[in-house]
């Protein structure tokens, strides 16, 4: 008797850390667009979840696409999701919105780090998920979720209420309706215009000499994935505004005359839509709610 409560003292302690921690991640993570992509994804960068409008793709292609766009989404997050994608069903194209300035900025360790990690339904693919980018990393962040964004704890009630509450629970499109903004389905989200000052405070600048390998390794993984499993995997970058192109010329130049040539070398078509005429298309800053090109709602339809 005595050993058999030596065991079963240490399980009950596993037990209630397990309760608290999971507790903890649902009083602090803030909401997520990716759980409710995830669903729908399960179920049938940002600038392309503002730019791509998967409806009207679907009038074009005759097919049923879904927009995985999520803001803070690197290569290695893509390969990943690409990954899902192909566990879960069978995709045709895999249409890759290429931001420069994701190919040479650092992955922040902040509250989005394991934003796209924690929506992942349980699988193999979950497991290498969890292997190849969070092992290692600072064990606070990979045992406790929660710590990321630790700062949610300071008033915690409001989010559980909402999380509780039946539009969340039940993946209503409606919930991230607002004056700014609405969740249209299938992962678009539709910028409303408002008055708000337009800044550039999370433009991330293209600079060669700065490529980071994992993210070529990553696109190369991406690509043999595609060609494995029989998808056409198509590359874009989706239009930012006039201004910006003015303003960073010399880099943006210097950017797309890199990715014409790589992506040719590669056999992957690639379209810039910085350099395509788009005669029905406002590419001013009017057309854009930042000088990042989140671009409004009209503009993408």
């Amino acid at each position: 008797m005595h050993n058999f409560k030596k065991l079963v003292s240490p399980v009950i302690l596993m037990i209630i850390i397990i309760c608290v921690n999971e507790m903890l991640c649902f009083a602090a993570k803030p909401y997520s667009f990716f759980r409710f992509d995830m669903h729908n994804l399960e179920n049938g960068t940002s600038h392309g979840k503002a730019a791509i409008a998967p409806e009207v793709v679907d009038q074009y292609t005759g097919g049923n696409s879904i927009n995985m766009c999520l803001g803070g989404e690197y290569l290695s997050d893509s390969y990943f999701i690409v990954k899902e994608a192909i566990r879960v069903g069978h995709p045709k194209r895999v249409v890759y919105e290429l931001d420069p300035g994701y190919w040479v900025a650092e992955k922040s360790k902040g509250a989005e780090y394991r934003e796209m990690y924690d929506e992942f339904p349980k699988s193999l693919v979950k497991a290498e998920y969890y292997h190849q980018l969070l092992w290692g990393q600072d064990w606070r962040m990979t045992i406790f979720p929660w710590y990321l964004c630790r700062t949610g704890l300071k008033n915690p009630f409001e989010r559980i209420k909402t999380k509780l509450g039946e539009a969340y629970k039940n993946f209503d499109d409606s919930f991230w309706n607002s004056d700014v903004q609405n969740y249209g389905g299938k992962g678009h989200v539709s910028i409303h215009r408002t008055d708000a000052v337009k800044t550039e405070d999370n433009l991330k600048l293209w600079d060669r000499q700065e490529i980071l390998p994992e993210v070529k390794e990553y696109f190369e993984k991406l690509k043999k994935l595609c060609e494995e499993n029989n998808i056409e995997l198509v590359v874009i970058t989706t239009p930012i505004p006039q201004e910006t192109m003015e303003k960073y010329q010399d880099n943006f130049e210097e950017a797309n005359a890199y990715f014409a040539e790589y992506m040719a070398k590669q056999g992957i078509p690639y379209y810039n839509y910085n350099y395509i005429d788009t005669e029905s298309l406002d590419k001013s800053l009017n057309g854009f709610s930042d000088y990042e090109g989140h671009m409004y709602e009209d503009e993408a339809e």
